[in-house]
């Protein structure tokens, strides 16, 4: 029977061959490990093809020092136990290695859904006041936004912040409905009417927000650069006001800023994601994190892409040496600025156009990544500097056209060869629509990722909705095209980009069935993979995109014992009940993060995470169970 036994304290490799004296010999004399998981399946996600298959499948695993000491049966396994070795029976429930989610950023979610924010301020004497407008149509929200307001502000002290946010639905149902309206009524002058001598930020449901004088006068201390566009205004280089809440709501507070953002992860983590890949957008999230990390408390690891605002060569050229690099928790995996446009190669149809006001001119929209304009320049400085394009947003597949040729020309007038630009692993992100066909070979040959978010599969006011009334139905064989990827030997990721933590599962199944429940509509039939190349997606090429494929992604010895343990089978319950998959713990470089009150009784150990919290949920923010 083949036995793998690394020994990270050595960082020696020993043949499978070995006999189990050896091994048991060996680890006596080295150190025993901490915890043991038996009598479990285990599913190690170490096939290393295209094709659908997990791998090896074990029954038991021996963690060490935060890393896989080994696996095997659960006999071998429980054969390495020392004195103090903690072994916790499974009774043969699934493992999977926990979730890497590119392109996530739980530093917006933390003030986007309520649970982080109200565990950490559970009434209205802290840092600021907060409301969250029930989940009601938006008509029904909008008439409760002015009373709710003036309630909050009748409790707030002067200076003290108020942060109200409106609900998109619990399925996202009034999206389309509530930025219309939002967008209409909730404008820079009347909040500064209702409060001029409180700082206000009010989010329409998602990340586009409004703010006050107030608000932005403490921006400005912090920001004195800041740039008006509009009712929104925002910094140059980060976007929708994003630094409002880490840099001028918690200026001076790195260590609030810091218990927020933790909350945040761990309600991530106590859903199965521990990994993302994303921009931290403030300064001050990145030094919260960093103040999480020096004292041992990151409950979740963050691969971070630049967002600027410096783009000179010379400092480019400095974070490129510094790509990968960091510590277990938090590092450097690329850059990016202006997103990519929705521009297409293709027209969009007529009574489309005639339905959005256009007239003529083929309705095509101008390309972000076109020469000449900034997003193109910005592409073309991190190229120079030897950086890697990761976190980009994208939209239509003309725009990634561009972004190629980029890449191809930029390097090559840069010195690079192609198996250098192929090292550097460029990636884009979204995927919405793009790419065509055509593009995957050179896709392909520029040894490029795609982060792919099945989000846009189910939201009907953006994504596959959308494109199947602008371009036709045809093209949603463009959105989020995983199979043509996938069979072409292209590394895809997972992304939900939202603030619904709970339905990873639900939206896996959205990339297996493509199925739009409002629509009653299947989008892109032939981009239908099964739940083994999602789950890939979610695993091991995740490790590949953070740039962290050695020690993440698998459950292998000598990685991060970074995983999850379920309340079904995810293999083999039918599709059906995948959304209703349970994580009963999750356990990060050792560290039980999340375990709910089930298992910890079970197994004799305290529930933790988000499981121990008492604050009530606001009404019509519950996770929807299925």
């Amino acid at each position: 029977m083949k036995r793998t036994l690394i020994l990270s304290v050595l960082s020696m490799v020993f043949c499978a061959a070995l006999g189990w004296t050896q091994q048991t010999s060996v680890a006596s004399k080295l150190g025993y490990p901490q915890t043991i998981i038996y009598n479990g399946k285990i599913v190690t996600m170490d096939d290393e093809s295209f094709a659908s298959q997990v791998g090896t499948i074990m029954q038991a695993m021996a963690i060490r020092d935060g890393k896989i000491l080994a696996t095997g049966s659960s006999a071998e396994m429980r054969a390495l136990a020392g004195p103090q070795t903690k072994q916790i029976d499974l009774k043969g429930r699934t493992v999977l290695p926990s979730f890497i989610m590119t392109h996530e950023h739980p530093t917006d979610w933390a003030f986007q859904e309520p649970r982080a924010l109200s565990h950490v301020f559970p009434n209205d004497n802290g840092l600021v006041i907060h409301r969250w407008l029930p989940s009601l149509p938006p008509n029904e929200q909008m008439a409760k936004f002015e009373p709710t307001f003036k309630e909050a502000l009748a409790k707030a002290k002067p200076g003290q912040w108020i942060l109200i946010s409106f609900n998109f639905g619990p399925d996202y149902e009034w999206a389309t409905e509530m930025i219309q309206l939002f967008r209409r009524s909730i404008t820079k002058e009347y909040l500064d009417q209702l409060a001029p001598n409180n700082p206000v930020k009010i989010k329409n449901g998602f990340i586009t927000s409004v703010v006050n004088q107030k608000a932005l006068d403490e921006l400005r201390s912090v920001h004195p650069d800041l740039v008006v566009i509009g009712d929104q205004e925002r910094e140059r280089g980060f976007g929708f006001v994003r630094p409002m809440e880490p840099d001028a709501m918690f200026k001076g507070k790195t260590a609030l800023l810091a218990d927020v953002l933790k909350a945040e992860m761990e309600l991530w983590v106590s859903n199965g994601t521990t990994t993302y890949g994303s921009s931290t957008y403030a300064y001050h999230n990145y030094q919260a994190m960093d103040y999480l990390d020096k004292k041992g408390e990151m409950p979740a690891r963050f691969g971070w892409d630049y967002t600027g605002p410096d783009w000179s060569i010379n400092f480019l050229r400095y974070l490129a040496g510094s790509l990968g690099h960091g510590t277990d928790h938090l590092w450097l995996i690329g850059a990016r600025d202006a997103p990519g446009s929705n521009c297409m190669t293709i027209p969009a149809r007529q009574e489309w156009q005639e339905s959005q006001g256009q007239q003529g001119g083929g309705g095509l929209d101008q390309c972000n990544f076109a020469p000449g304009g900034r997003g193109r320049e910005t592409l073309e400085m991190i190229i120079k500097s030897g950086l890697r394009i990761g976190g980009l947003h994208s939209g239509g597949d003309k725009d990634i056209d561009y972004l190629m040729d980029v890449i191809e020309q930029t390097s090559r007038e840069a010195g690079f060869t192609l198996e250098e630009i192929r090292a550097k692993r460029h990636a884009f992100d979204h995927s919405a629509e793009a790419p065509r066909p055509e593009q995957i070979p050179r896709i392909k040959n520029l040894g490029m990722m795609v982060s792919q978010i099945n989000t846009i599969l189910w939201e009907t006011h953006r994504g596959a909705s959308v494109t199947a009334k602008k371009y036709g139905v045809e093209y949603t064989n463009w959105v989020v095209p995983r199979k043509s990827l996938t069979d072409a030997g292209v590394m895809t990721t997972f992304e939900i980009d939202r603030p619904l933590p709970h339905k990873v599962f639900f939206f896996i199944t959205k990339g297996m069935n493509r199925y739009n429940d409002r629509d009653q509509m299947v989008y892109g039939p032939n981009q239908k993979t099964d739940r083994i190349v999602q789950l890939k997606a979610l695993t091991r090429w995740g490790g590949y995109y953070v740039l962290r494929e050695n020690l993440l992604g698998t459950l292998e010895p000598g990685k991060f014992a970074d995983f999850m343990v379920l309340d079904r089978d995810f293999l083999t319950i039918p599709e059906a009940d995948i959304p209703k998959i349970k994580v009963l713990m999750t356990v990060v470089g050792g560290k039980t993060v999340h375990l709910g009150a089930d298992l910890s009784r079970e197994i004799g150990m305290p529930p933790v995470g988000p499981t121990t919290w008492t604050e009530p949920i606001p009404a019509g923010w519950e996770p929807k169970p299925y």
